[in-house]
Order: structure tokens, then C-alpha cells, then sequence
């Protein structure tokens, strides 16, 4: 385990599925807007909304296309929620993670601090 390269993550390394999902609309005004506005107000109209919409569905249509009918509007969301977040991953990884100056070399630091501990205890013990 020593020191560890980390390398960015580009969209064309991903598997197809990931990439299918970053391709999905709309995600990247939500990345952008997710503010206090958009959680306080939009969001709570949009479940209202969204309420509504689904009552209306499950009672205007009969059993199994009341239910498809019902299913796109949690679906899509979780869609677009996944979306969302492997972008958030992929904006942090290639920025916190690879970009960072740290040396990522476990057992060097393991050393200096187990030293340090065994500094630290002669100095307590009294003679």
C-alpha cells in the first residue's frame, strides 16, 4: 500500500449505463439551482402537484394503467436524483480527490503518528 495515484474519472471511462444517465435532461439546471429558493418553494408545489396528479391517475384509469400511469412521475424523479448525484461524485472526485496536493501514502503517516504517540508517552512518564 503504497503511494496511491489517483487518476480524473471521464465521462468516456464509465460503463454505458452511467453514461446513459448523465445524458438524462434537466440535471444540470437542478445541480445548478438547488438553493434555498428552489428547496422551499418549487419543491413543496411540485409535491402538491404531484399528489394531486397521482390521485387523479389511480382513480381515473383502471387497475394496471392506473399504476404504470402513477409509477412514471416517482421513477422519473429517482432518475433525475441519480443523475444528480453521480454528477455531484464525479465534480468531487475529479476535484477534491485527484486535484489535492495531499500525499496519500497510509503507511508513512501511520509511522510519524505511532512515533509521535511513543514521543508523547515517555514525556508523561514520570521519573
Amino acid at each position: 500500500m503504497a503511494n496511491l495515484e489517483f487518476r480524473a474519472i471521464e465521462t468516456a471511462d464509465l460503463p454505458w449505463y452511467y453514461r446513459v444517465l448523465l445524458k438524462i435532461p434537466g440535471g444540470d439546471f437542478l445541480a445548478n439551482v438547488s438553493s434555498g429558493i428552489f428547496w422551499a418553494i418549487v419543491v413543496p408545489i411540485f409535491l402538491l402537484l404531484y399528489a394531486f396528479i397521482n390521485l387523479t391517475l389511480l382513480v381515473a384509469f383502471s387497475f394496471p394503467l392506473n399504476i404504470l400511469l402513477a409509477a412514471i412521475i416517482p421513477t422519473t424523479l429517482l432518475l433525475i436524483f441519480v443523475r444528480m448525484s453521480l454528477f455531484r461524485f464525479l465534480l468531487w472526485w475529479n476535484e477534491s480527490v485527484v486535484k489535492t496536493s495531499l500525499e496519500w501514502n497510509v503507511e508513512k503517516r501511520l509511522e510519524e503518528y505511532l512515533a509521535m504517540m511513543k514521543k508523547k508517552e515517555e514525556q508523561n512518564l514520570p521519573t
